[in-house]
């Protein structure tokens, strides 16, 4: 059948140098007789252990490098490289403890308090598609709570210890806590999530009221998410998690918005479908199409499809393939993937909005995008420059210059130096 040569064809293209093939190989949990034979046979090449490390590292994959080669070849490791994966993975594991004995706390808390939430990514995802914590780099803890109960979650958190701050999309991290209230409540109003830290252990809490990027539901509020919600078991408790299909869409919009920079992404993608047989495809078709994020959904799972072999409905990938926008995408994506480079940010702010600008399907979406983006007055903005209320038209002036000047004029500066 050649209906889906391309997509193979694009697949033996991926895998042109031996360290990534092996990572990719092996950043899953389970594997067939081929894959395990391929490993074997990988390591006994002349692997430069350093780059492979390095790069399983920069994609946050290294807990499932480790545990593959020490389930499938440990003999065929290097010591020093062995001890090294031992040590962070040890490290990690202790982390990944300490983050889940915090979330049971919170939960118990938002119970206590009546605030309904529903705790994603982090030791829910770990354990939802990879069955085990130690299987999943996270950092820290994200919880979704409805929109009139955000105000409420930030300040039962700040009587915990939490202070809020911003993880500002521009050069300065803005402490909220530096900010007048009336810039606080604006800066609460105009922001889907809200980063809070404790400064005793440095846990850091996301606490969202909208599950999708600004940069693809401009239209949609989160309420078809509780709507869809389930409750299954987590230490000991029922705790509200995400439907399947659902949780897709929000790991490729997510996958999306970061423009997939690392392949941790793509292997809980992958992972989810992989453990699961019961994902309806035509719900999550229809949801992506409702939404206008076809484009988005395609894209992960083109990518699930080629790097990690997961396994899709042939009316899926006649789907992907009449697409030919995702190739040029997913080309750009992995020359990314591999490299030990990083973009500076500069670079990677211009970069990441045209790539958001192509995946975004309808033109009015992408109008609203830019506008939203460029030209509408942030709270960086008005800090930058503190205006009376009668001037504050003059932000929307502002705003695209400081832009030029933080992104676009470094970027001509370093041609020409």
């Amino acid at each position: 059948m050649q209906t889906l040569s391309k997509i193979e064809t694009k697949n033996k293209q991926i895998k042109t140098r031996l360290e990534i093939e092996l990572l990719l190989c092996c950043a899953r949990t389970h594997f067939n007789h081929s894959t395990t034979e391929r490993i074997k046979a990988l390591v006994q090449e002349d692997i430069d252990w350093e780059y492979l490390i390095q790069i399983a590292y920069r994609n946050r994959v290294a807990p499932l490098l480790h545990r593959s080669l020490c389930q499938i070849c440990p003999e065929s490791v290097p010591t020093s490289f062995q001890q090294q994966l031992q040590y962070h993975q040890y490290a990690r594991t202790q982390r990944s403890f300490i983050l889940t004995s915090k979330l049971i706390k919170l939960l118990e808390l938002f119970e206590a308090n009546n605030i309904p939430v529903i705790p994603f990514k982090g030791p829910i995802l770990a354990i939802s598609a990879y069955g085990d914590i130690s299987r999943r780099d996270f950092y820290d803890l994200d919880i979704l709570v409805r929109k009139q109960d955000f105000l409420k979650t930030k300040e039962l958190l700040a009587v915990q210890g939490y202070r809020p701050y911003s993880n500002s999309s521009e050069k300065e991290a803005i402490y909220l806590s530096t900010l007048n209230p009336e810039q606080q409540k604006a800066y609460l109003q105009s922001h889907w999530e809200l980063h809070l830290v404790d400064e005793r252990d440095r846990v850091t809490i996301d606490v969202h009221h909208g599950i999708l990027p600004k940069q693809f539901s401009f239209l949609f509020d989160s309420e078809w998410i509780w709507k869809d919600a389930q409750l299954k078991p987590f230490a000991n408790k029922m705790v509200l998690n995400f439907a399947l299909e659902d949780l897709i869409l929000i790991l490729c919009s997510q996958g999306a918005k970061d423009c997939w920079q690392r392949m941790n992404r793509i292997c809980d993608l992958a992972q989810l479908i992989s453990t699961s047989d019961k994902v309806d495809w035509e719900k999550l078709c229809e949801r992506a199409a409702k939404l206008r994020m076809t484009r988005i959904l395609f894209l992960g799972l083109l990518l699930a499809y080629q790097l990690l072999e997961v396994e899709l409905p042939k009316t899926i990938l006649q789907q992907i393939e009449a697409n030919l926008l995702l190739e040029s995408l997913t080309c750009q994506i992995y020359t990314q993937l591999f490299s030990l480079t990083e973009s500076s940010l500069p670079n990677y702010k211009v970069k990441s909005s045209f790539f958001h600008l192509r995946l975004i399907e309808h033109p009015l979406d992408q109008i609203w995008y830019c506008f939203e983006h460029f030209i509408v007055p942030t709270i960086a903005d008005k800090v930058f420059l503190p205006l009376p209320k009668y001037l504050s038209f003059l932000y929307y002036f502002l705003r695209p210059i400081r832009l030029i000047i933080i992104y676009l004029l470094p970027q001509v500066a370093s041609r020409y130096n």
